[in-house]
């Protein structure tokens, strides 16, 4: 089966759209949307048209309850740092869950004007009974023109050097240069958009997006953007130009006649002329070959005609369709359900009419019809009847001749209902004066019991509408985004999460339908959430004195300091708290009685170390000692010894001199007996020898002995 004709794409596209619930102006949504509308901006012209001389005042119970619900769902989404979280698939799986929701919720905030997008979604569903986002990959080239006078050859090359840089403009004077260059950069991001409700159309058996087989995004495009997205010049530069503000609901959107005279006339400026472009998400067998795909078809013009880029029509196949939506009070099996504003336009109605009849009331009675009996009138007293002044004077014929007629006072009849209808809005919605803030005469004639109660009340379908938000359009829309991001990121990207750098790689990410959606008020209000978790920090620290630090961790307790922190209203949470997991592990808490018995070891061992030092001290001087007596007596024998060497030698003098020995024989080999002189000289030289010094010797046999110094 041959691809599907360009005619036949036309046609297809063309009965999709024109069966689509929403895609012409006269059906019943689009009008209900622009009456509701209307309300919101206190138009209600259409309904209840004022006479002339009547009362012209409204009642704004639509736009009264959508601004008071604003508040508590912004906060419910917005107040924290986070407004998804991915949960992981399996335990290994936990780190990088909470690196994808922290870099998500920072495309979300950051990269994209999260904050107003929430906005436009939230408020569009509570009024036009759907709200619409679009998420997807942006790719484009931005070029950014900067001029150079005056450089040097030098400076010049480096400049041109860049591969990134083109020349745009170039001149030399004097060895100098004057050079303008244009850099190319290529960005891209996720983009996520709120979409206008009157500009979103999905098929009408439908019941939710991502299951739908048609819907369509109708939108205002200029033609330069057209061209520099790349369709074909000329195809752009021959379609017809679209007037703006051409369905019932764009106008009614248009506060200020922004599109009451443009028509379609673009004026001197071409480029800026708007062209209607309409993007169609279509499941059908395009390839005609029995498989059905979703495909987008980009069709332009009035006729729809198919654009054209690099010469082929611009028809891609698509995982999913790039929308998410969401309503307020979900009508079961159907994907429009109500809005809030369906919950109160009649209210308003029927308050306007009671409050323009309780003025109209004052008006009479401040304005009083005259009673003029005939008989006392004169030719001028009507005239001054007519001339309504205060202290006027009316002139008749006779005093007393003029009666005021007197109105009924209503007030006490209309002021009752007013009640009734303010406590029939406030029961439909949960939209309450003690919701927006405590009134103070609610706690006059009730307990405090009571007035909770009925806070508790209010604030429970305030919840509801939270919840069923965060269970379908904010979920369908972080999916689409997580989605987007781990498809289109090519490369890794270095972030700062939480105060630090980061490396991010949505290659790496696993595919992901389980998240759990941030909703506030989950267990009541600021007041009652801190009172809660001011209770749970308290059974913390209980757990933590009686040593169950199995119990609660630093992890633990840092969770309740940041939910603490969040609900004080400061979102940066690491500037009074650190993460334990970036730090290194604590040491544990030193044990004081080991401590003493260490320390109590540590002054025994010095205690013992200074006595072995005392006693080695004395051990050495006992022994220094005992060598000093070993020498002394040492001594003292040698001396000893000597003495007695010295008495031997003088005896044996003495017995050589005796007249009777013939003595030793003298230096001239004679004996010294009988020579006198001789014998004399013979005891000198002993003596002298005798007292010679002498000094001690070891011997080898370990014996000492002594010398004569010579």
């Amino acid at each position: 089966m041959p691809k599907m004709s360009p005619g036949d794409l036309r046609a297809l596209l063309a009965a999709e759209k024109a069966d689509a619930l929403s895609a012409m102006s006269a059906s019943k949504l689009s009008e209900e949307r622009a009456a509701a509308l209307d309300y919101y901006l206190g138009d209600m012209s259409r309904d209840m048209p004022a006479s002339d001389g009547r009362s012209k005042a409204v009642s704004t119970d639509v736009s009264d309850t959508v601004e008071g619900l604003m508040p508590s769902l912004m906060e419910i989404f917005t107040a924290g740092d986070e407004v998804v979280r991915f949960e992981p698939v399996g335990p290994e799986d936990v780190q990088g869950a909470e690196q994808e929701t922290d870099y998500i919720n920072h495309v979300f905030m950051q990269q994209n004007p999260g904050f107003l997008v929430l906005y436009s979604f939230i408020k569009d569903a509570l009024l036009s009974k759907v709200g619409v986002v679009k998420v997807w990959w942006e790719a484009r080239e931005e070029h950014e023109r900067e001029t150079y006078l005056d450089q040097p050859a030098d400076a010049f090359a480096l400049i041109v050097a860049n591969p990134a840089v083109e020349v745009i403009a170039h001149s030399e004077h004097d060895g100098l240069h004057d050079v303008t260059v244009q850099t190319r950069r290529s960005y891209q991001c996720a983009r996520v958009e709120g979409v206008p409700p009157e500009e979103f159309g999905i098929s009408r058996n439908a019941r939710c997006i991502r299951d739908a087989d048609y819907c369509f995004h109708d939108v205002l495009k200029s033609e330069a953007k057209l061209i520099e997205q790349g369709y074909d010049r000329k195809q752009v530069k021959r379609l017809p130009s679209c007037s703006v503000g051409d369905t019932i609901e764009a106008q009614a959107r248009d506060t200020v006649d922004e599109g009451a005279f443009r028509q379609g006339d673009e004026g001197l400026n071409s480029a800026s002329r708007l062209i209607r472009v309409t993007e169609h998400y279509v499941r059908m067998d395009y390839e005609g070959n029995d498989k059905p795909a979703l495909y987008r078809v980009t069709t332009a013009g009035e006729e729809a005609e198919v654009l054209e880029r690099d010469g082929e029509p611009d028809v891609i196949q698509e995982d999913a369709i790039p929308f998410a939506a969401m309503t307020p009070v979900i009508v079961t099996h159907r994907f429009f359900g109500r809005s809030i504003a369906d919950l109160v336009m009649d209210i308003q109605r029927i308050k306007t009419a009671l409050l323009r009849a309780l003025l109209d009331n004052a008006y009479l009675a401040n304005n009083p019809r005259t009673e003029v009996a005939e008989s006392h009138a004169t030719e001028t007293t009507l005239d001054d009847l007519l001339v309504s002044r205060p202290g006027g004077i009316v002139r008749t014929k006779m005093p007393g001749g003029l009666a005021v007629i007197q109105h009924p006072d209503i007030g006490g009849h209309v002021f009752p209902l007013l009640q009734y209808q303010d406590a029939t809005r406030e029961w439909r919605t949960g939209v309450s004066r003690q919701g927006q803030g405590v009134d103070p005469n609610a706690l006059q004639n009730q307990v405090a019991t009571i007035a909770n109660q009925m806070f508790n009340a209010a604030q429970a379908k305030v919840k509801l509408i939270a919840r069923i938000f965060a269970e379908t359009g904010v979920r369908d829309l972080f999916s689409l985004l997580h989605a987007v991001v781990r498809k289109h990121g090519s490369q890794a990207q270095t972030v700062r999460l939480r105060n630090q750098w980061v490396t991010i790689d949505p290659r790496d990410w696993k595919a992901r339908n389980d998240m759990s959606i941030n909703v506030g008020l989950g267990t009541g209000g600021k007041t009652e959430q801190l009172g809660h978790l001011t209770s749970l920090i308290g059974l913390q620290k209980e757990a933590l004195a009686a040593g169950k630090t199995n119990l609660v961790s630093d992890d633990n307790l840092y969770n309740s300091a940041k939910e603490f922190t969040k609900l004080v209203g400061l979102k940066n949470v690491d500037r009074y708290f650190t993460d334990p997991k970036t730090q290194p592990a604590p040491q544990p808490a030193p044990d004081l009685k080991l401590m003493e018995l260490q320390a109590k070891a540590e002054i025994e061992r010095t205690q013992a170390q200074a006595d072995i030092a005392t006693q080695s001290k004395k051990i050495e001087s006992e022994m220094a000692l005992a060598r000093q007596r070993f020498e002394l007596e040492r001594q003292l024998k040698l001396l000893d010894a000597e003495l007695k060497a010295r008495e031997h030698t003088m005896t044996m003098a003495m017995k050589a001199v005796e007249p009777d020995s013939a003595g030793p024989p003298g230096p001239d080999g004679q004996p010294t007996a009988g020579n006198p002189g001789a014998m004399l000289g013979l005891v000198l030289d002993h003596l002298q020898r005798a007292a010679a010094p002498k000094r001690a010797r070891k011997l080898p046999d370990g014996s000492w002995t002594t010398e004569q110094v010579t």
